[in-house]
């Protein structure tokens, strides 16, 4: 196992400003961006840090068939796990390796797409102890045909490392899995929904009895929705105990589900009725835009008939019905609070689903429909965020994740607007979210992230997305794009993505040895030199010195450094090398990394030691070890030339 050391050189930069606009413009957008993502994303996935989990300790039920995975993945390093989806199958891949934690390593998850890092099975990359998961419950066909060639292989070289890992399987692939890979699968069952929903409840400290967990009602429900809905259901059940709703869980469990109650024949008759194009945009637009004011209803109705080229009504205003007998006519009512809702629980839902389901042939207008409306001033930014989830979650039922692709590259492309960053974030980031479709949005900002003339708008977005929501599930991918982006960026992104790439690189030190890898290849290339500063960034950390790759990298990025960069660059960053040296962090190590980054090269060599002379010189009298570090590294100097002193060089 590698060593860590626990010194950390910091600098703190102001806000550049090289991009067109008010930067306070995108400071707000930033700030309201990354809230967004944080809260009102919708569903995320699971974590897959050790920090997480006591977390999953707490809430997880054993599925069938876990004694079985337990004792595969403990015997063979490997176990593939079959289950249907919504039955918990990540959560069991992560509990598993959880189970195995014994401090030698770390737990990472593999990506899911190639990108330009080679084969995700590549042992070379697997540390010793390291727990890993591979989700590959939403590849397509080509692909898990793909990994399964390299799988045995792979495993070889994670029992050489004591390595372990859980493989979530595609089960509507389940025809293509190789006979040899048989062994090594588990298959699990559904664990009951109302042992689920029973361990949530507990955690906040509601306790009902067998007695009022065993209705029809409730058991019906819970029986065919996926585990997280489930979850979510406790946690509704929750909400209405901490609002004082009186009547006990037997009231709170019976407004919790009827929250969720089926509603789409109620509907379909409702829409039967409702024949004109007018009462149906207003009903679709209320169930969009539910629980905001009625402007925004009328606003956004109109919106819809534009984007239809439906006939406007040729009578006069005034002879027209108002807009509180329409929506009233619809079911509607506007509260104390002035903002319209359905008075029936669930409707808008099943308004929703009723138009994707049964006017498929809308989808691309509903979609340009969404960007009219948010696009346009008149809609308040409070409704934007709940209109985005509502839309998003029905591209994705669907199975329209271009939708959404295409809706965040419309809000920031050439024409996009500043103040619509948070907009395209938080549709991307849903994407990401989605255990159907995220890889493809993982796979569609890969792309972006490769292009050069992507708008400034899209990629700020791009880099709040991977560092506040891909980072979460998927860090390996976020650093390879926000790698990309930061290479690529200039103006009023530059600072964001470069932050965001240290944060991720700082913050782990697998990604710190992925990112200083990364590095070492690119920055020698003609447009590698922005990693030159990225390089010099990354050595304020150091760590990891036992770990000979990692000292490799360090020695080949100095190198780099010494022999493309003038003296007054990279002197403050060795500077703090000596002071690191100085605290005791390794100075051996330390040492040898810079003289081995010279080469042999004797104006580098000879310019190394005066940054150490100078250090030394603007130390605090009676400071440290000055002396000796200076003159340890004229040792290691003159052992590199091969010569017994340096005087004359210097």
């Amino acid at each position: 196992m590698s060593e860590s050391f626990g010194v950390y050189v910091n600098e703190s930069h102001g806000a550049l400003h090289t991009g067109e606009g008010a930067q306070v413009n995108i400071s707000l957008a930033l700030a309201a961006t990354s809230d967004r993502l944080r809260h009102k994303a919708g569903p995320k996935l699971l974590s897959i840090t050790d920090r997480d989990g006591n977390w999953l300790d707490q809430r997880f039920v054993a599925p069938g068939g876990m004694q079985r995975a337990r004792t595969l993945l403990q015997a063979n390093s490997l176990v593939l796990l079959s289950a249907p989806p919504g039955s918990g199958r990540r959560a069991c891949a992560l509990k598993l390796l959880h189970e195995l934690a014994d401090g030698s390593g770390g737990l990472y998850e593999l990506p899911d797409t190639e990108d330009d890092s080679g084969s995700v099975l590549d042992t070379d990359e697997v540390g010793e102890g390291d727990r890993l998961v591979l989700d590959l419950s939403a590849v397509d066909e080509a692909r898990y045909l793909a990994l399964q060639n390299h799988l045995l292989a792979f495993r070889a070289g994670l029992v050489e490392r004591g390595a372990r890992l859980a493989v979530v399987l595609p089960q509507h692939h389940g025809y293509l899995q190789r006979v040899e890979l048989k062994s090594y699968t588990a298959e699990l069952t559904r664990p009951s929904s109302r042992d689920v929903l029973s361990r949530y409840l507990q955690l906040d400290n509601i306790r009902p009895t067998p007695a009022e967990l065993s209705v029809q009602s409730l058991n019906n429900h819970v029986a065919r929705i996926p585990l997280r809905e489930v979850a979510e259901l406790a946690d509704r059940i929750r909400t209405l105990r901490d609002r004082g709703t009186p009547g006990g869980f037997p009231s709170w469990r019976d407004q919790a589900v009827k929250r969720v109650a089926d509603r789409s024949a109620e509907v379909a008759a409702d829409l039967a009725a409702h024949d004109s194009g007018r009462r149906r945009a207003l009903l679709l637009a209320l169930a969009l835009f539910h629980a905001s004011s009625p402007g925004t209803v009328l606003r956004a109705a109109s919106a819809l008939l534009s984007t239809l080229s439906h006939p406007p009504d040729e009578r006069p205003r005034l002879e027209q019905v108002d807009l509180n007998r329409e929506l009233t006519d619809l079911g509607a009512e506007t509260g104390a609070d002035g903002l319209v809702r359905f008075r029936t629980h669930n409707y808008d839902q099943a308004v929703r689903d009723h138009f994707w389901t049964y006017f498929p042939d809308l989808a691309e207008q509903l979609r340009r429909w969404v960007h009219e409306c948010l696009a346009r001033p008149g809609i308040r930014e409070d409704d934007h965020g709940p209109a985005i989830e509502r839309f998003a979650e029905q591209c994705l039922k669907a199975g329209r994740p271009e939708d959404l692709i295409r809706l965040a590259d419309s809000w920031t492309g050439r024409h996009g607007q500043v103040r619509l960053i948070p907009d395209a974030a938080q549709a991307l980031s849903l994407g990401l979210a989605h255990e159907r479709h995220g890889q493809r949005f993982r796979r569609q900002i890969y792309e972006w992230s490769l292009t050069a003339s992507l708008s400034q708008n899209l990629k700020q977005a791009l880099v709040l997305v991977c560092s506040e929501t891909m980072r979460q599930s998927h860090p390996h991918q976020a650093l390879v794009r926000l790698h990309h982006l930061d290479r690529g960026a200039d103006g009023r992104v530059a600072d964001t993505a470069r932050t965001a790439l240290l944060s991720l690189a700082l913050d782990d030190d697998r990604m710190y040895r992925l990112l200083l890898q990364r590095i070492r290849r690119s920055m020698r290339e003609p447009d590698g030199g922005r990693d030159l500063g990225l390089f010099l960034a990354l050595t304020q950390s150091v760590r990891l010195l036992a770990s000979r790759e990692v000292r490799a990298g360090l020695a080949a990025g100095w190198g780099a450094v010494f022999e493309q960069l003038p003296p007054q660059q990279w002197r403050p960053y060795a500077a703090q090398w000596f002071t690191a040296v100085e605290a005791g962090s390794g100075p051996e190590r330390l040492l040898d990394v810079l003289v081995d980054g010279c080469r042999g090269e004797a104006a580098a060599l000879g310019g190394l030691y005066q940054a150490a002379h100078n250090w030394g010189r603007s130390r605090p009298s009676g400071t440290g070890h000055r002396p000796t570090i200076t003159g340890l590294l004229l040792q290691k100097i003159n052992i590199a030339q091969g010569v017994d002193s340096l005087v004359s060089a210097v």
